[in-house]
């Protein structure tokens, strides 16, 4: 994850906070997620489009610290 961009509400869709530092338990944020190697390559697709594709675990030293759906693929 190369950056929190902001917070949103569940309810309403509206941004609650921007930059935020960290992410809760059941908070929805958006973020922006970059490759190490620029050579390297992973497959990755809107959720709305392919479920199977659009959705991503992040793992930390063997453990799952987020999951999340891929909403935007900027390239």
């Amino acid at each position: 994850m190369k950056k929190l961009i902001e917070l949103v509400d569940h309810v309403t869709d509206r941004t609650t906070e921007m930059n935020p530092r960290f992410i809760k338990q059941g908070q929805l944020a958006v973020a922006r997620f970059a490759l190490l190697a620029s050579e390297r390559a992973i497959c990755m697709e809107l959720f709305e489009r392919h479920r199977e594709l659009g959705r991503f675990t992040l793992c930390s030293e063997g453990r799952i610290v987020a999951v999340g759906n891929v909403l935007e693929v900027i390239q």
